[in-house]
């Protein structure tokens, strides 16, 4: 075989490997991007941002009222039962006194008394926070019915302060001391306010 032959075959082949190269390179490329479609990445803003802050109500377990915990920041709607989330503001729970305490758990039904609403500010967002307590519905013997607010920092934990009073009449709104966030997370205030922050149909 002459050495222009031998020099023939072995590009040919030199050819037909950098083929097969770019084809099996292709079906790589392929299979990565079939695979990030399948799971997209996940955005930032995809991510909850975690409770900061925490607002807490409480009030008799045994008592069947419905009380809702209202929280505005700055000049913001309000949120509570019928405005569940507002940036960074969620409520977690609208509890109705005794009639949501029922649970089914393996199939069967079960009681479990807890009377307490919480509303969460996720992330850290300057601002100031009015709070305030609506005695929705009113079907206890209790008079007055009491009740309990406590606000707390989450990172690092901190209670800001807890505040106890008593409901009297229904649709009656009271008003609780707010407070200041800065930019770094930090309570630079708590005072008392004369906003009503409570929507004038309760919600």
């Amino acid at each position: 075989m002459s050495k222009k032959s031998k020099r023939t075959i072995i590009g040919s082949n030199l050819a037909f490997n950098d083929l097969l190269f770019n084809v099996l390179v292709g079906f790589v490329m392929l299979f990565v991007i079939a695979f990030l479609l399948i799971n997209p990445i996940t955005k930032k803003s995809d991510i909850p941002n975690k409770a900061e802050f925490l607002i807490v109500l409480t009030w008799p377990s045994t008592a069947a009222d419905d009380v809702d915990l209202w929280v505005q920041r700055d000049s913001s709607k309000p949120v509570g039962f019928s405005n569940r989330e507002l940036t960074p503001l969620h409520l977690d729970r609208d509890d109705l006194g005794r009639t949501n305490d029922k649970v089914i758990i393996n199939g069967v039904e079960k009681v479990i008394q807890t009377n307490r609403e919480t509303i969460t500010i996720r992330g850290i967002v300057p601002g100031d926070y009015f709070v305030g307590v609506h005695y929705y519905s009113r079907t206890t013997t209790l008079e007055p019915l009491p009740y309990t607010v406590t606000v707390m920092k989450v990172n690092p934990y901190r209670e800001l302060y807890s505040i106890s009073g008593e409901l009297n009449t229904k649709r009656e709104k009271q008003r609780l001391p707010a407070f200041t966030v800065d930019k770094l997370g930090n309570v630079e205030e708590i005072f008392t306010h004369y906003r009503d922050i409570v929507p004038e149909t309760g919600g």
